[in-house]
């Protein structure tokens, strides 16, 4: 049992570490969030009331747990 919980941290961690690869990739400013431009440079199939969906705190720029909250299995991009 051991072994498959720490498997499975493994697998989560990597998951994440992968996220935030990504994040810091678009993130041309490396200001740690994503602006608008930023954001649909990468995902050019965003129109900005996705984006407003996934800005989830209405600051205009989408930030690490947001975009985490998006790429999830059951986020806003997960089929994108």
């Amino acid at each position: 049992m051991r072994k498959l919980t720490m498997t499975l941290a493994a697998i989560l961690a990597t998951a994440s570490l992968a996220q935030a690869a990504d994040l810091a990739e678009l993130d041309t400013d490396a200001d740690g969030v994503l602006s608008m431009e930023e954001f649909v440079a990468g995902h050019a199939e965003v129109d900005a009331e996705i984006f407003a969906d996934i800005d989830t705190n209405e600051d205009g720029m989408i930030d690490p747990s947001e975009y985490e909250a998006a790429t999830a299995e059951d986020g806003v991009l997960a089929n994108n």
